[in-house]
């Protein structure tokens, strides 16, 4: 099974050693990410604190706390796939 498939809550893929999000908990979130920057939002997420993205000045995505716990997971398991596709 593929890292794509095992993803619940983020949307997206991968295309020439980058991941392509297209959302995040049914959010649209659009971004090109190598595994660094994956793995530095992933710190910035506190598993029982609410978070948003700010998409521009008028936008902003509130993320439920229950979901936090597996948006890391699933940050850290995109990133890991992107270091090993380099190695």
């Amino acid at each position: 099974m593929s890292v794509i498939d095992k993803l619940e809550v983020i949307d997206g893929y991968f295309d020439d050693n980058a991941f392509y999000m297209r959302g995040i908990a049914g959010y649209a979130i659009e971004g090109r990410y190598k595994a660094d920057g994956l793995r530095s939002m992933a710190r910035l997420i506190d598993e029982n604190e609410p978070f948003s993205f700010v998409i521009d000045k008028e936008t902003m995505v509130h993320v439920p706390v229950e979901l936090n716990k597996r948006i890391i997971q699933e940050l850290n398991m995109i990133a890991d796939e992107l270091d090993s596709e380099n190695e």
